[in-house]
This record gives structure tokens, sequence and C-alpha cells, in this order.
């Protein structure tokens, strides 16, 4: 991937990892950031990843549980998943975006040529 210094969302390569879910990713040397779209009353089961993420509700709400754990988040929370800890998110009743970064970089977010 090319060094980029600034980037608009259009310039970003965009994923769709499940129904309702799209993200814009920024992929660098020792991390990733991926700004997600969510829509409403969508539910993202319960999964595990090796690298920690950490995150901030940009707009809307979701109840998220992380390790058994459930808080209700809204604008301007942030969270913190642990590498290898489950997870999983149920957006609420309006359009949702939350900015995810994830350390060290996620490799599995594109196919391999």
């Amino acid at each position: 991937m090319p060094k980029l210094y600034y980037a608009s969302p259009r310039d970003l390569p965009e994923i769709t990892p499940g129904p309702g879910t799209r993200g814009r990713v920024l992929q660098t040397d020792n991390a990733t950031m991926i700004v997600f779209d969510l829509d409403p009353r969508i539910v993202i089961e319960s999964h595990k990843h090796d690298v920690e993420q950490f995150g901030v509700v940009v707009r809307g709400s979701l109840a998220m549980v992380i390790a058994g754990e459930q808080r209700i988040l809204t604008a301007g929370d942030t969270y913190r998943i642990p590498a290898g800890a489950a997870h999983g998110v149920r957006v609420f009743e309006e359009p949702t975006q939350v900015i995810d970064v994830y350390s060290p970089p996620r490799t599995d977010l594109f196919a391999r040529s």
C-alpha cells in the first residue's frame, strides 16, 4: 500500500465484513484504523481477534459485550478490547459510526494476490 499522509474517505479501501457493516481502512506499519458505519438494529456476533482493539463511538449508540461485560455506549464513549477477548455489538435504532484501531495491524482484511 502507498504511504498516505492524508486521506479522504474516498481514498481508503472499503470493506463489508457483514450485512449492514461498512468500513474504510487505513493501514500503517504499526496499526490499522477502520471507520465503521453500522446500520440500525444490526448485530455483530461475538468473535475474537489476535490483536488489541480500541475505539470510540462517533455517533449513534450500541450495546457492546467484552469478555462477558456489557455496556451501553453513545457518542464520545471509548472501549478497549484485549487481544483474544470475545466481543460483540448490537446497534440500537439509529445509524452508528465507530472508529476502531487495531495493534499490531490486522493482516486478515484483504485477499492476498
